[in-house]
């Protein structure tokens, strides 16, 4: 089952966090969708509990493999994020390090988030389960961490006599936002303390899409509404997405957003409108196959840039970067103005697409296919060693 659709949404929303996580005044910054907007992280939670549930319910309720589903997602995400952290830990060692011992860098080495025990645990993809009191080294892959920890929610979930994901994605889906709002006066922006929830919330959010999504196509009740009614809906979900985390703030009634983002996921997954249909264009789904590399290697190149501006500032002395509360922390940015800034950020676009591209098919896809081919010889040589059964004779 390949939706080109949400595909497309996954490639496009991508380059929307990366321009949201961009150091310095650009066009989505400094607006209510920007403060409130890090709940479109949660979309990315209801797409992977739809595909996964899609994909391996089926497959581990006929004796797939608890193992080698595990096996198999930690191959797809895994390569990338330890790449991207090793590159994390060599700037470290080589330019910040070395760079505060000759006087050129103002920061002491493995120090904030980017500590040597906040390593380890990145190492582990557990570094967002309540651990660290901040972000750590790769700061956007906390939501590797705790998508880590749903797959592995759900394939214990399937373990259970009936190997059915569906009371278990109820309880989820019921039990994560109460306990979001509870705990949290900004429900979706907690990430290192209770991402868990937000994950948990969106992958059970994603499977309940799924089986209403099956049970539509079963019927095949899709058929019976026209296009322009399927138009209609498809407007109404794209301005939902945009629109809620705008409205609502995040105050703790933002824990309903990504309960509304279902009915978007829904529409788009049944593609059949024309916002679905240039969704589909082969130039954003390819956008959104690379989209994990995006995403995972963004924050890197985007704080080069700095770097890049800092060393232009110190040898022509104008003004381009600065000290700065940016966003409720004091951080480095870019002050070029909105023209400058603005031109910068689709230039950083530009690099992360093009070093995406080359990491999905040199990391991402060699690295999955092999795990892949791995776990597919294990299973046919476990079957072979099976013992046939001999048939009694009379």
């Amino acid at each position: 089952m390949r939706l080109t659709a949400l595909d497309g949404w996954r490639g496009v929303l991508s380059l929307i966090v990366v321009l949201a996580h961009f150091p310095g005044e650009v066009v989505l910054q400094n607006t209510s969708f920007y403060y409130s907007g890090s709940a479109i992280i949660d979309i990315f939670f209801l797409f992977s509990g739809f595909v996964i549930v899609a994909h391996y319910e089926p497959k581990l309720a006929g004796g797939y493999g608890v193992k080698r589903f595990l096996i198999e997602r930690l191959g797809r995400i895994y390569p990338i994020h330890f790449v991207m952290l090793m590159l994390f830990v060599l700037f470290e060692v080589v330019l910040v390090y070395f760079g505060n011992r000759a006087g050129v860098v103002d920061r002491t080495a493995f120090s904030g988030g980017n500590t040597i025990p906040s390593l380890f645990t990145n190492l582990l993809l557990i570094q967002s389960l309540d651990i660290h009191d901040m972000l750590t080294w790769n700061y956007p892959t906390w939501s590797l961490s705790t998508e880590w920890t749903a797959y592995i929610l759900f394939a214990l979930c399937m373990l259970v006599p009936g190997k059915r994901f569906l009371p278990f994605a109820i309880v989820g889906f019921i039990a994560s936002p109460i306990l979001l709002a509870i705990l949290s006066e900004h429900p979706m922006r907690e990430n290192y303390q209770y991402g868990l929830l937000r994950s948990t919330y969106g992958f059970a959010g994603g499977a309940l899409t799924f089986y209403v999504y099956y049970w539509i196509k079963t019927k095949q009740l899709d058929e019976r509404v026209s296009m322009t009614v399927w138009n209609i809906l498809e407007v109404i979900a794209t301005v939902l997405i945009f629109a809620l985390p705008a409205v609502i703030g995040y105050s703790r009634l933002s824990a309903i957003i990504p309960a509304c983002y279902t009915f978007c996921l829904l529409v788009f997954a049944l593609q059949k409108g024309s916002i679905s249909r240039f969704m589909s264009h082969p130039a954003l789904v390819y956008l959104g196959v690379i989209s994990l590399s995006v995403y995972v290697i963004h924050a890197f190149v985007l704080l080069r840039f700095v770097n890049v501006a800092e060393a232009i500032q110190k040898i022509t002395h104008i003004p381009i970067v600065d000290s700065q509360m940016f966003h409720g922390a004091m951080t480095k940015i870019i002050v070029l103005g909105p023209v400058g800034n603005n031109l910068l950020a689709a230039l950083a676009v530009v690099v992360i697409i093009i070093l995406s591209h080359f990491s999905y098919k040199f990391i991402e896809r060699p690295a999955e296919n092999k795990v892949r081919q791995w776990t597919k010889a294990r299973a046919a040589a476990r079957a072979e060693e099976k013992p046939v059964p001999v048939r009694a004779t009379v």
